[in-house]
C-alpha cells in the first residue's frame, strides 16, 4: 500500500486534542481504520479534506501546534509540499536554499522548512496501516517498539514500511494477563522458530504477577524469531517477544533480527571512537527542547533519565521523541552521562568563560561527591559475603500492593477468642461419618455467614470515587503459601456452599497455587480474606489488608486454656480456644460494624451445628 484516502475527520481547526484523540478515518487497501493522535496540542490546520485520495504516505494531512495562540497563524497555511514550491519572497534570500535542500525530503520534512513563516508545529502525516486478524494498528507503533524508529518522513523508513508490508509480520507483545501486571517473566517456549502455529496454540508459559499462565495465540502463522528467551525476566507488557508471518517463506528474513538492533550497533560503538577522538574537539550537541509529548515523558520518567541525557533528539524543532528515548535506553545511556560527558570541554574553557557559565559548568561535578556516600552504603563492607535472591513477580507485587496498603488504608483491629470445644466435636462426629473436614473449612464457612447477616462488611474501598462499595456476592479469598508467594484464590458465593463443598473447593484451589495453575478468575476480586497461620503453632497475629478489600481475618491455633464451666457453679476444666483478629479499614468499618462481624462469626463457630443445617 502506497497510497490512503481521508474518510472522515473527527477533529477541525481549533479543536484542542490529547493522545489518543481519534483524529480522522483513514481507508486502507485492507479497511477503514481511525487514526489516533499520539500529542497533547491543538489543530491548526487541516491540509487533507474529507474524501481526498491517494494521499501518499508520509504526506502532511494537518498540523498540530502545542499553544492555542499559535492556531491563527496557520489560516493561510497550504502544506509543507506547497510551501517549498512558492518563489521565495525577495526579502528572504536564504529562503529559497533552503527549500530547495527540503525538496528531496519526505513531505512531512517539509513543513519545517517554511518554519520561518510559521510558529512551532507538529506535521502529522498519513500512516501505513496493516490488518491483524481483526486488530488493526499502526505499523509505525509497532516499528516504534521492534526498531525504535518513530516518524514517517524519511524515504529509507518509508521503503522499510513497504518491507515489512511484504513480509506481512505480527510483532507479538507481553500480554497483560491480569489487570495488575505490569511485568512478566518467560518461564518456558512451547514452540521454537519455525513452527507452524494456529488460533489457541499456547507459545509461552508466562509467569505473572499472581500465577504462572499460558500464552495463547489468537492468528495462524509461522514463528520467525523469539526475541525473549524462557528464563527472560521483567519484560514489560507490550514489549515485543517474538516475531510471526503469514508465510512459511518469510521466516529466513528474520534469522538475524533483533529489535533496535541497527540503532544499537552504532550506539555500542559510540564508547570505542569516543576514545579514540578524545583529543578532538567534542561533536556539537544538538539542543533539545524541553517541550516532551506523553509518550515521551512515560518512557523517560521508565527509563529514569531527564532530557539532559538525551544528545539527539530527532523530533522537528529538536524535540525528543519516544524513539529517542527508547534508542538512548539501548544504547546503554545512564542518568547524567549527558551532562558528564560535556564537563571536560567546560572545565578547560572555565578560566576564559564568564563566572556565571563556570558555575553552570561545575553543577555536574560537585553532585558527584554528594552520591558518593549513598552508593557506598549500598555496598556490603569488604569481606562480607552474601546471596542475592532474586524477587519473583508474585512476590514483587505482594510488595508494591501491601505498602500501598499500609500507607493509605488506616486499619483498626478487633480481637476476640473463640471456643473450639463443639466444633471439634462435631469434626470427630463428621469423620466417624467419613466426612473429613478441617478447622479452616469452618471458618471459611462461618465468615461467610457473618458477611451474609452483616452486609456492610462485605464491601471495599473505590479510591476513585472516595466511597465504600458493599458487594453483592460473597466471595472470601484463602491465603495460600506458595514457593513463589502468597496467593489468595476465591471461593466464590461462599455463604451458599455446603462445609463438603467449601472443603473440596479450598483443597483444590490450594493444589492449583502450589503448582502455579490457577485461572486469573480463581485469584481475581474477592470481598474478604481468611489468612490462618494456626497450623505453625501461632497463637495470634495481625494481617495487612489486601486492597481494595476491606478487612481481613487473621486466624490463630488453637490452644488449651484452663477455666471454669458456665454458671454460678461451673466446675473447673480445661477448654479449647481460638484466636481471631480482624484487620479493617476505618474508611469502610467503624469498630461497631467490625465488632458486630467478629461477633457474628464467634456465635457460628461456637455453635458449628448452624453451619451444618
Amino acid at each position: 500500500m502506497f497510497c490512503v484516502q481521508i474518510a472522515k475527520w473527527y477533529v477541525k481547526v481549533g479543536d484542542e486534542i490529547a493522545a489518543g484523540t481519534v483524529l480522522a478515518d483513514i481507508e486502507t487497501d485492507k479497511a477503514t481504520l481511525a487514526f489516533e493522535n499520539q500529542e497533547d496540542g491543538f489543530i491548526a490546520a487541516i491540509v487533507k479534506g474529507e474524501g481526498s485520495k491517494d494521499v501518499p504516505v508520509g504526506e502532511t494531512v494537518a498540523v498540530i501546534v502545542e499553544e492555542e495562540a499559535d492556531v491563527a497563524a496557520f489560516a493561510s497555511y497550504s502544506g509543507g509540499d506547497a510551501a517549498a514550491a512558492e518563489p521565495a519572497p525577495a526579502a528572504a534570500p536564504g529562503a529559497a536554499p533552503a527549500a530547495a535542500e527540503a525538496a528531496p525530503a519526505a513531505a512531512a520534512a517539509a513543513a519545517p522548512a517554511a518554519a520561518g513563516s510559521f510558529p512551532e508545529h507538529i506535521v502529522s502525516t498519513a500512516e501505513v496501516l496493516v490488518i491483524q486478524g481483526s486488530t488493526a494498528t499502526t505499523l509505525s507503533e509497532r516499528l516504534m517498539h521492534m526498531s525504535q524508529l518513530s516518524l514517517l518522513n524519511t524515504t529509507p523508513l518509508v521503503l522499510l514500511l513497504l518491507l515489512l508490508l511484504c513480509l506481512y509480520l505480527q510483532a507479538l507483545q507481553m500480554p497483560a494477563l491480569s489487570p495488575t501486571m505490569e511485568q512478566g517473566n518467560i518461564v518456558s517456549w512451547q514452540v521454537k522458530e519455525g513452527d507452524e502455529i494456529a488460533p489457541g496454540t499456547v507459545l509461552a508459559e508466562i509467569e505473572t504477577d499472581k500465577a504462572t499462565l499460558a500464552f495463547e495465540n489468537q492468528d495462524e502463522g509461522f514463528v520467525a524469531k523469539i526475541l525473549a528467551p524462557a528464563g527472560s525476566k521483567d519484560i514489560k507488557v507490550g514489549q515485543v517477544v517474538a516475531i510471526i508471518v503469514e508465510n512459511e517463506a518469510d521466516i529466513p528474513a528474520f534469522a538475524s533480527y533483533s529489535p533496535g538492533g541497527a540503532a544499537a550497533a552504532p550506539a555500542a560503538a559510540a564508547p570505542a571512537a569516543a576514545g579514540e577522538a578524545a583529543p578532538a574537539a567534542a561533536a556539537p550537541k544538538v539542543q533539545a527542547n524541553f517541550r516532551l509529548g506523553p509518550a515521551a515523558r512515560v518512557a523517560l520518567e521508565q527509563a529514569g533519565l531527564t532530557v539532559d541525557d538525551i544528545a539527539a533528539p530527532t523530533g522537528p524543532n529538536g524535540i525528543i521523541t519516544k524513539a529517542d528515548v527508547l534508542a538512548a535506553v539501548a544504547a546503554g545511556v545512564k542518568r547524567g552521562s549527558a551532562a558528564a560527558a560535556a564537563a571536560p570541554p567546560a572545565a578547560a574553557d572555565k578560566a576564559a568563560a564568564a563566572p556565571a557559565a563556570a558555575q553552570a559548568a561545575a553543577k555536574p561535578a560537585a553532585a558527584k561527591p554528594a552520591a558518593a556516600p549513598a552508593a557506598a552504603a549500598s555496598s556490603p563492607a569488604a569481606g562480607e559475603t552474601y546471596t542475592d535472591t532474586p524477587n519473583t513477580q508474585v512476590r514483587k507485587v505482594i510488595a508494591k500492593r501491601l505498602l500501598e496498603s499500609k500507607l493509605t488504608a488506616p486499619s483498626l483491629y478487633v480481637t476476640a477468642d473463640v471456643r473450639l470445644d463443639k466444633l471439634e466435636a462435631l469434626r470427630a462426629s463428621l469423620k466417624a461419618g467419613g466426612a473429613k473436614l478441617s478447622v479452616n473449612d469452618f471458618v471459611v464457612r462461618a465468615a461467610a455467614l457473618a458477611l451474609r447477616d452483616v452486609p456492610a462488611a462485605n464491601a471495599s474501598w473505590d479510591g476513585a470515587g472516595g466511597a465504600a462499595v458493599q458487594q453483592p456476592s460473597v466471595d472470601v479469598c484463602v491465603a495460600v503459601a506458595t514457593e513463589g508467594g502468597l496467593i489468595t484464590p476465591i471461593v466464590k458465593g461462599a455463604d451458599g456452599k455446603a462445609l463438603s463443598q467449601i472443603s473440596a473447593e479450598v483443597k483444590e484451589l490450594a493444589g492449583k497455587a502450589r503448582s502455579n495453575k490457577l485461572q486469573p478468575h480463581e485469584f481475581m476480586g474477592g470481598t474478604f480474606t481468611i489468612s490462618n497461620l494456626g497450623m505453625y503453632g501461632l497463637s495470634n497475629f495481625s494481617a495487612i489488608i489486601n486492597p481494595p478489600q476491606a478487612a481481613i481475618l487473621a486466624v490463630g491455633g488453637a490452644q488449651k486454656r484452663v477455666g471454669f464451666g458456665p454458671g454460678a457453679s461451673g466446675a473447673l476444666a480445661s477448654e479449647s480456644y481460638m484466636t481471631v483478629t480482624l484487620s479493617a479499614d476505618h474508611r469502610v468499618f467503624d469498630g461497631e460494624l467490625a465488632t458486630r462481624l467478629l461477633d457474628a462469626f464467634t456465635k457460628y463457630m461456637e455453635n458449628p451445628v448452624s453451619m451444618v443445617v
